[in-house]
């Protein structure tokens, strides 16, 4: 399972907010710098109307409306309700009100208006040279967000692909059969994914090839063994039949092996609730041991497994351990977290990790060497822990669930 830090979703949202944060940022920056810059212009203005009010003689509000509007103050009737008086510098509020006119400075949505009052008359101005520059601010700020939010969408549908490709791929290591048509999508994930359904569709017919080929060779081999075995049974005893018979049973028990290592390799696992103790049995009863030779030890908890293979790994594991063991029983201990089973026996002669692969024995007693294997593969498939110990004189293989 991919850890949330580590997964392309979790990337694309720490991307996306941390741009969204430096988007946030650069625009109550922007707005915050228009603001200022405003008010530059506010003084600027107010230094510019003090000039012209101070050099040009007294006249009538009309002559006054005149001169103003040539220097971009545009006269306004009134002024709207809501404007908010703009407090001005003592030294700027001294010179703009020198020669008896009263100025006063509001701000509305529009931008700043000026009230320059005399005694007979009160005439408000809008400068003209100020830009509404708040507008392109907004636009800028909207515009990019959408871009960003736009591309964060793109890509996280571009990239939603990927959580089906990986939920398949696992369902298919967990030996489903996967049916999925073809992706029609352009880019280089629709690509991945028509390139998986293209490998799945060939190892499937790999597959179904190699079943049908092991299939037919186990039918052709089970009938003359079955047959084989039949006509031993029908012979008087002898050396050769006791001889016979133990051939038979062992290439018979081959085939067996053949049929689970199949089984395997096609990862058809069918898990159900099982039982310890009943698939304990199931496997001396196939080996056809006494219960006398084998111990067995709080064996009663249920595990979901494959009830086939797993009883399969056991009963080599069992036979393992009945073959090289030098005393009996055999021990079979269950704590409700791992079966151990255990045998006196001597040391390995080669690493375990040698032992645990195919066709590798430790003894010449004509076995192909599949037993421990068999066990370990199952144990894989189920995501278990086969652990092995030999600790003063004894064998310890060990299945944690």
């Amino acid at each position: 399972m991919i850890s949330r830090r580590h997964s392309v979703f979790f990337k694309l949202h720490a991307f996306f907010a941390l741009a969204l944060i430096v988007l946030s940022l650069l625009f109550v920056s922007a707005l915050s710098e228009q603001k200022e810059q405003k008010f530059h212009l506010l003084a600027h203005r107010s230094m510019e109307l003090s000039r012209i009010l101070e050099e040009s003689p007294i006249h009538t509000c009309m002559k006054q409306n005149n001169e103003l509007k040539e220097a971009g103050f545009k006269p306004i009737d009134t002024i709207a309700p809501h404007c908010e008086p703009i407090p001005i510098p003592p030294p700027m509020r001294a010179k703009l009100q020198s020669r008896n006119i009263k100025v006063t400075i509001y701000k509305d949505h529009e931008g700043f208006v000026y009230a320059l009052g005399r005694e007979h008359c009160t005439m408000y101005y809008r400068d003209t040279a100020e830009e509404p520059t708040y507008y392109f601010v907004w636009f800028l700020f909207f515009a990019l967000l959408g871009g960003l939010v736009s591309m964060y969408l793109l890509l996280w549908r571009n990239l939603k692909p990927l959580k089906h490709l990986y939920e398949q791929i696992q369902r298919y290591g967990e030996g489903e059969e996967i049916v999925e048509e073809p992706n029609n999508g352009k880019d280089e994930i629709a690509l991945i994914s028509n390139a998986f359904h293209d490998a799945l569709q060939k190892q499937n017919r790999l597959k179904k090839s190699r079943e049908l080929f092991l299939r037919n060779i186990m039918h052709e081999l089970k009938t003359p063994i079955t047959k084989g075995k039949l006509i031993v049974e029908l012979e008087e005893p002898s050396p050769n039949h006791n001889l016979l018979s133990k051939l038979f049973s062992r290439l018979e028990h081959l085939i067996h092996q053949m049929a689970d290592i199949e089984k395997m390799h096609a990862f058809s696992l069918t898990k159900t609730a099982k039982s310890l103790d009943s698939m304990i049995f199931t496997a001396l009863d196939n080996l056809m041991i006494e219960e006398d030779t084998v111990e067995i030890n709080g064996c009663t908890q249920s595990i979901m497994v494959d009830g086939d293979l797993f009883t399969s790994a056991l009963q080599n594991l069992m036979d393992n351990a009945l073959r090289h063991a030098t005393s009996y029983p055999i021990h079979i201990d269950c704590d409700g977290k791992k079966i151990c089973i255990r045998n006196s026996g001597e040391p390995l002669k080669r690493p375990v990790e040698e032992a645990l692969q195919a066709f590798v024995t430790e003894r010449g007693d004509g076995g192909l060497g599949l037993g421990l294997y068999i066990a370990q593969s199952v144990c894989d498939l189920h995501r278990f822990d086969l652990h092995y110990t030999y600790e003063e004189g004894i064998h310890h293989f060990c299945i944690r669930f």
